[in-house]
């Protein structure tokens, strides 16, 4: 295409050129040169989630129909051993939980369990990931060894540490008898059945609190730190106004996933104490109420109502961790 010179456009009375628009520069009007290129755009956007939908349309169909079913059931009376057939009841189930003694004792339970497991499992991940973010003699071997407890299974942690407590060779009872103390019915005392289970739990769980904590550390920008010591800021100064506030996110994911795991908490106690709820049901928790309504009184209605009120239990949990999140995000 030929070039345009300046004689091509439109003049002024003193024979200077007007201003050119850029449109005209590249030969085409304005409109059409910025106009969006909205099929493209489109595709652009649509492109991740065509990707992903086999996924969910599997994911969502493996899953939906599970839900929907122990949904409809939450709302009949189903016994297979008694011969019960289905039959619609409504809300009943729903009224018999919350009127049923065992319920509300694992409830009460599951609150113990839940606290302290938390408070111990913080601090303790805090400070062995501060601990671990220094520079320490053979420091992946020591990294690694603390991993160990988080990728044993629960069964297999529920079995050790039932050696570890039993009362005649439990390998806890042989250091008391050491330092002159007496046995301890770690398992077989109602009011030792939940601290031991927070033991269990605080052992095999720190680790994940000190992998997403330590991530956290590390990812803090050295030139803050830097800054706050030429301040002259204190190292107490410095972890509560750089540190922690770099954490507190982290923090609070890591302590949500650790509140749905321990409210799903089962196998760990079954294999501890070697029954559904320990000794007069000082052990009984969510997990363990939820399978003996579903085992071995085999109410499907009343166990598919109680599911659904523990999972009402956990969501009202994650909409608070989610609420505090995003405003630690947000602010």
């Amino acid at each position: 295409m030929a070039s345009r010179n300046s004689s091509d456009y439109p003049t002024t009375g003193a024979g200077r050129t007007d201003s050119v628009l850029p449109a005209e520069v590249h030969g085409l009007p304005i409109a059409r040169q910025h106009a969006p290129k909205r099929k493209g755009q489109f595709f652009k956007h649509a492109y991740p989630y065509f990707l992903i939908a086999p996924t969910f349309l599997i994911l969502t169909t493996i899953l939906a129909y599970p839900w929907l079913v122990s949904l409809h059931t939450s709302f009949q009376s189903f016994n297979p051993i008694l011969d019960i057939q289905p039959r619609f009841v409504g809300f009943r189930n729903y009224v018999k939980i919350f009127e049923d003694p065992l319920f509300w004792r694992s409830t009460i339970n599951s609150a113990y369990l839940i606290v302290p497991s938390l408070v111990l499992e913080f601090l303790l991940g805090l400070g062995i990931a501060v601990l671990l973010n220094r520079r320490l003699i053979f420091e992946r071997f020591i990294r690694t060894a603390i991993l160990v407890p988080m990728m044993m299974a629960p069964a297999l942690a529920g079995l050790m540490w039932r050696l570890f407590v039993h009362p005649d060779f439990g390998l806890f009872n042989y250091f008391l008898t050491i330092v002159g103390l007496p046995k301890l019915l770690w398992t077989a005392s109602p009011t030792l059945a939940i601290p031991t289970i927070i033991i269990v739990e605080v052992w095999q769980n720190t680790p994940f609190v000190v992998l997403i904590l330590l991530a956290g550390l590390q990812a803090i920008p050295l030139e803050q730190f830097e800054a706050a010591r030429m301040d002259g800021a204190t190292a107490w100064q410095t972890f509560r106004f750089i540190t922690l506030p770099w954490l507190t996110p982290l923090i609070a994911i890591a302590l949500l996933f650790r509140t749905i795991f321990i409210i799903r908490t089962f196998d760990t106690i079954m294999l501890l104490f070697s029954s559904i709820g320990g000794v007069g049901n000082s052990a009984l928790v969510f997990g363990n109420y939820l399978y003996f309504q579903t085992y071995k009184i085999w109410d499907l209605g009343l166990s598919s109502a109680i599911s659904y009120v523990i999972l009402l239990v956990t969501g009202i949990l994650t909409i608070a961790y989610t609420v505090y999140l995003y405003r630690e995000l947000k602010f």
